[in-house]
């Protein structure tokens, strides 16, 4: 599979997360109950880790291959990212 393929799987599964996130948004604010408030809170904050993730991921994909400053080399990927 190409590496713009793999990106493109990526953005729908980023819109699959948007949609579920967006989802436990609406139940959190029609939760009667502080702990269920709680733990919706918490869902949506791990979605938003990996909402974030999805979509800098398929940026690097999408990009992989861009010429970085010309100078032939391998381009530049964020190192810090695990």
């Amino acid at each position: 599979m190409a590496l713009r393929n793999m990106a493109q799987q990526y953005r729908a599964n980023t819109a699959l997360l948007e949609l579920r996130m967006k989802q436990l948004q609406v139940a959190q604010r029609r939760a009667r109950h502080k702990e269920v408030r709680y733990r919706l809170k918490n869902r949506i904050g791990f979605l938003r880790v990996l909402i974030n993730e999805s979509r800098k991921t398929a940026f690097l994909l999408e990009h992989y291959y861009d010429n970085r400053g010309g100078d032939g080399h391998e381009p530049h990927l964020d190192r810090r990212a695990g």
